[in-house]
């Protein structure tokens, strides 16, 4: 047990402060986070039916049920749906899309230096 008076506060409204992490019921949650979150389902649900790619960069294993896993669904649920990885530390893509997307290991900076360079050289459109 920690006495009351060793408890911080915040100095506006004497609510006691916690540490902005998972676990206190709030972390990456509030106005903002709602706001975006709205505007990224109506979007996904506007486009179901059109391509759309899963960008993932240097997303760690820490906490896949954050970005990871919600990719993954997406990816699997909607008809044309592409998901790509870039991570530097490791290469991993589910066995139930690896037809629908690809791992890539190596650094964020050289991989996208690398495709626009090869866009420049007209490898791809």
């Amino acid at each position: 047990m920690v006495p009351d008076e060793l408890i911080p506060r915040c100095p506006h409204c004497g609510a006691e402060m916690f540490p902005w992490v998972r676990g206190y019921g709030n972390f990456l949650q509030g106005k903002k986070y709602e706001e975006e979150y709205e505007k990224i389902s109506k979007y996904i649900q506007k486009n179901k039916d059109r391509k759309i790619l899963l960008i993932e960069l240097g997303v760690g294993r820490m906490t896949p049920m954050f970005i990871q896993e919600p990719f993954w669904e997406l990816t699997n649920s909607l008809k044309d749906a592409y998901y790509i990885s870039v991570n530097s530390e490791y290469q991993f893509l589910p066995e139930f899309i690896e037809d629908k997307g690809i791992a890539i290991l190596g650094d964020i900076g050289t991989v996208l230096k690398d495709l626009l360079k090869a866009k420049e050289e007209s490898a791809f459109v």
